[in-house]
């Protein structure tokens, strides 16, 4: 699958390629490499683009939307799930490089390098092909969640939503267990079915919960 998107993208198979598929691990056990880098600088410079790309769509094609609701937007699309999921859409996982004990403890896997490895791909085609055409590349990925995510006012009053989304879809009402974390913050998880669908952190517990809710409906709407 890479090799068709490297050709419908018209991106060569370069070193800076295969720096964003290099993990800090890898580098850590082969210190003695120094041909390769890590892909956290292109990490770096491609979730500012992603950012700026979402900012930008949400602005041109909503503007009735108040500043308060294009953020929680541009979060609940830009959010680490969200990533990671996109990064196992174009099969990214499968080309990534890692050491050894990142590799048997599941890093290719893991939520928070799939992520990673999205932003660090996207730095990557900024680079070689320009804002542009990464641009297009990237809305035609995401610009239909974005869409979702405004008309059902996912942003909006996210707790009572996603009650109504589980009784239509006859679905047992979510349960929200929130504790106080070691930072002084209230974390809720929500768990549907034994399972969790959407964890978050905020100052007060209804913070923590409506940003929970908000991750849970963009799972089930989106996702």
């Amino acid at each position: 699958m890479i090799e068709e998107l490297l050709k419908k993208l018209e991106l060569s198979n370069s070193k800076l390629l295969k720096m964003s598929f290099t993990h800090s691990s890898f580098l850590n056990e082969n210190f003695s490499n120094t041909d390769l880098e890590s892909n956290e600088r292109l990490e770096f410079l491609g979730d500012s683009v992603i950012s700026y790309i979402v900012a930008e769509y949400i602005y041109e094609k909503y503007p009735n939307l108040t500043e308060g609701d294009m953020s929680k937007i541009r979060s609940l699309v830009v959010q680490r799930s969200s990533l990671a999921n996109l990064a196992k859409e174009l099969d990214l996982q499968r080309h990534m490089i890692l050491g050894k004990g990142e590799e048997k403890n599941n890093g290719r896997i893991k939520e928070s390098n799939l992520c990673d490895l999205f932003e660090s791909f996207i730095g990557c085609c900024t680079l070689e092909l320009g804002i542009q055409k990464t641009k297009i590349f990237f809305l035609e990925l995401i610009s239909y969640k974005i869409d979702s995510i405004v008309k059902k006012q996912i942003f909006n009053d996210p707790k009572s939503k996603l009650q109504e989304l589980l009784q239509e879809r006859k679905m047992p009402l979510p349960e929200y267990i929130t504790e106080l974390n070691n930072s002084g913050l209230f974390e809720t998880n929500i768990i549907i079915n034994n399972k969790s669908y959407g964890k978050a952190t905020g100052e007060r517990k209804i913070d923590a919960e409506k940003s929970a809710a908000e991750i849970a409906l963009n799972n089930f709407y989106i996702l």
